[in-house]
Formats: structure tokens, sequence, C-alpha cells
């Protein structure tokens, strides 16, 4: 007679299933380099709220995505305040400012810079608002042409100088210097008009500052502007305020996540097929792919349910609240994965069936494109070619962003398979697509 199998049961079979099978285990983080991160800035940087207070910014949630990874060594970002301009950083680097923590601890910024090897700087944009007024009655943004054309200038020479000053106390840091977003979205449309392009002059003159220095450009304005379309106030609260919600900078965090690389080095036991080859380098250096521990990649064998989740955690950065108990009967509060999997869930990109998750399972080629597509809020018109996927298909709308975006091409035949199995390498190309534009053919 058949038996119903308790939650003990489940878990205890879940249990030995993995110590039969080690080698299909994930691997640790191999490489044991941490880093000590930096972050320059103004109130971005800092962490000011929408409504005057100081909490994390996507400085923190960096820092928190880093140690979550076990590669952070130690955050400073004392450095950051509010209101800082270019020439304020400038100054502080120059006169080697001394400032104290929370707990009275003293650190001077030349030390700070020598001991980094990471670094992110977001500097320029209160130069800028510095030269414009805005009238209260119609909200028209009033500069002269001449002072605000000084002041870009100014942008640049001092990035300049900065960034040779950082260079020269240390050469081998890597820094991440963010352009900036459109602050002011509920501004009328004439205004908007007048400050875009500003927004774009400035953008381009942050971005070229930092190309002598392999400087690495984060552009967040797209990004922001897109997550804003969707519900402005989730993003930008405060109509009087030009600082972001929590989501606003987790943003932020997350177009500088996809640019950060921690320089992670493993060499596995078996081969990758040349067409995945830098994709999955590109993973492993960014600490999202690590492998089993047995050595190995297993490039051909289907990618789990669990393990996918697991790199799309480190793919991206959310908050480090924890989130609430999914309810599984087979992911409870003491597997490996349950924080992921409740997470990944919370954030509505996983979803399991009549109470079951099923973790060891293999992930479908549709499930792929609807975790992408939520994980990373992908939008995309055109519909797909598919033969053997119809417009009535569940996941029919998910293949036909990826399809969109040239993330997934398919088969020779014109078909997409979408019930089979997803390989751990072509899970991860187009991971790495969609991460990185330069992979998409």
């Amino acid at each position: 007679m058949k038996r119903k199998l308790t939650k003990l049961a489940i878990t205890l079979v879940m249990a030995l299933s993995l110590l039969l099978s080690p080698a299909m285990a994930l691997a640790e983080n191999t490489d044991s380099q941490k880093l000590d991160y930096l972050a320059l800035g103004d109130s971005l940087a800092a962490g000011r709220t929408p409504f005057g207070q100081h909490d994390k910014g996507y400085t923190d949630f960096i820092a928190g995505q880093l140690n979550k990874m076990n590669k952070l060594a130690s955050f400073e970002k004392r450095f950051a305040v509010s209101g800082y301009t270019t020439s304020d950083i400038l100054h502080d680097i120059q006169t080697n400012v001394e400032k104290e923590d929370s707990t009275g601890q003293t650190l001077a910024i030349k030390d700070a810079i020598q001991n980094a090897e990471m670094i992110t700087l977001d500097a320029g944009a209160n130069d800028v608002l510095q030269q414009i007024q805005f009238n209260e009655t119609t909200g028209e943004a009033v500069f002269d042409q001449q002072a605000l054309v000084a002041a870009l200038n100014g942008v640049k020479e001092n990035l300049v100088t900065i960034l040779t000053e950082i260079k020269s106390l240390n050469p081998s840091a890597d820094i991440y210097i963010m352009g900036y977003y459109n602050p002011l979205p509920y501004l009328p449309q004439q205004t908007q008009s007048q400050l875009l392009p500003l927004l774009t002059i400035l953008n381009s003159t942050i971005s070229g500052a930092g190309q002598a220095f392999s400087v690495k450009f984060v552009p967040t304005a797209d990004a922001m502007a897109s997550a804003v379309a969707q519900n402005p106030g989730d993003y930008l609260p405060n109509p009087k305020d030009i600082h972001p919600s929590e989501a606003g900078y987790l943003v932020l965090a997350n177009e500088f996540w996809k640019t950060i690389n921690v320089k992670n080095k493993i060499q596995f036991t078996d081969e990758i097929q040349d067409w995945a080859k830098d994709e999955v380098n590109f993973l492993v250096e960014k600490g999202i792919i690590n492998g089993f521990e047995n050595g190995k990649f297993g490039a051909d064998e289907p990618i789990k349910r669990l393990h996918s989740a697991i790199m799309l955690d480190r793919a991206i950065v959310y908050n480090e609240q924890p989130a609430a108990n999914p309810g599984y009967i087979d992911v409870i509060d003491t597997s490996d994965g349950y924080s992921i999997v409740a997470k990944l869930t919370e954030q509505g990109i996983l979803a399991g069936d009549n109470q079951y998750f099923y973790p060891n399972q293999s992930l479908t080629r549709a499930q792929m494109a609807k975790i992408l597509v939520t994980a990373f809020h992908l939008q995309g018109s055109a519909a797909h070619s598919f033969t053997d996927v119809n417009t009535t298909h569940w996941a029919s709308d998910y293949i036909s962003i990826l399809s969109d975006k040239k993330i997934i091409n398919g088969y020779a035949d014109g078909s997409f398979k979408p019930d089979q199995s997803i390989t751990r390498a072509e899970f991860s190309v187009m991971l790495s697509r969609v991460i990185n534009k330069s992979f998409i053919e």
C-alpha cells in the first residue's frame, strides 16, 4: 500500500540523496581573495533617503552582496558625504582628510585608497545642480548657459585629477564610476526636455573622464527610467527630493553589480565547449559559478532548479531582509538554499506546485525563460516564431521577450523545445547574455 511521505521523511530522503551523490553538491567559493571596498562620492553613496535621513545606499547593498558571497574583507564609506561636489572629493584627497567612523576610529582617506581593491565613485551631479534654479510655480529650470558649461568643464577636470590621485596611490585598484539618472521625473514635460540633454552631457563627461584610467563606467539612467516608468512612487517617492527609496538604490546597486568583477579563478577538471567557454568564464570571474565539489563544471548536465536559483541569487542584489517562509514541503528552513528559494519566491521569480518546489528536478527551457524575464524585469514586444510554442503556451510571452532580446535563438529546425531540460552550459550562456549584452550575437 502506498503512503504519503511525511515532512520528516521527505527531509531524510533529500539529505540521503545528497550524501549518496557528493559530486552533485555545489562547491563553496574556491578563491579565498576578499576585497576591501571603498565608496567615495555624494549623498547617493552615503545613502541619503528621500526624506532627509541616512540609511543604506547602493554602496551598502553592493557591500552586502560581496559579504554574502564571502568576498568582502572590509567596507568603508565614511568619505561619501551628502552634498559633495567633485571639488570636495578632490580637496579631501589632496589634503588627506581624516574622518572618524561610528566607533571613533580615525582613518585618512589616502590610507583608505591605498588599502582598497575596489573603489566606487559618484560625483558631478551636485556641481551641475548648483547652477540650476527651479521656478516654484511653473517648475521651469533656469540656468546661465556659460556657468553651466564651466561647471561641466570643472567636473571633467576634477574627475581627471581625482582619478590621477587615486591611481598614483593605488595603481591596481578597480574603479567603478557611476553615471547619473533623472532625479526629477515629476517636473513638467517642458522642464524634462531642458534637463534630459544636460543629463546626457553630464554622463558623457563623467564617462570620458574615466577612459584614460581604465575606469569602468556604470550607466544607471535607462534602468532607473524603466523602473520609474512602472511606478515613480516606488523608486523616487518624494517629488521634492532627488534621492531614491530602497528599491531605487537596489536598481543602482544592480547596475553596478552587472559590471563588477570579483576576479574569481577556477580551473575546472572537465571540458567546456567553445560555444559556452567565454560565458562560463565570465560568470566564474563574477563569482556566480563555482562548480561542483569534485572540481567539475558539468556543462552537459541538466541544471537543477535549486542550482539555477543559487546562480540567480549571486547575479542579483536584493535587500538583506529574510523572506517569509514560502511553505514548500520539500524546502524547509534547514534545507540547503532555503533562504535563496524563499527570497526568489517572494520576488515572484520562482514558484512551486502544490506546495512542492522540487529543488532537485531539472529546470526546463520554458522555466528558464520565465525566471530570467521575471528576475531581470525584461520587456519586449516582438512575437517569437518557434514552431513548437503556440500562443496559448504558458511561457509563450516569456519566450517571446527572450527572443526579442536575442538572448535565445532556438534550434536549427525552428523549434524551442520548451519542455526539454536546459543544461548548465546553456543556462550559463543565457544568464551571461542577460547580464552582459556583448555576449548577444
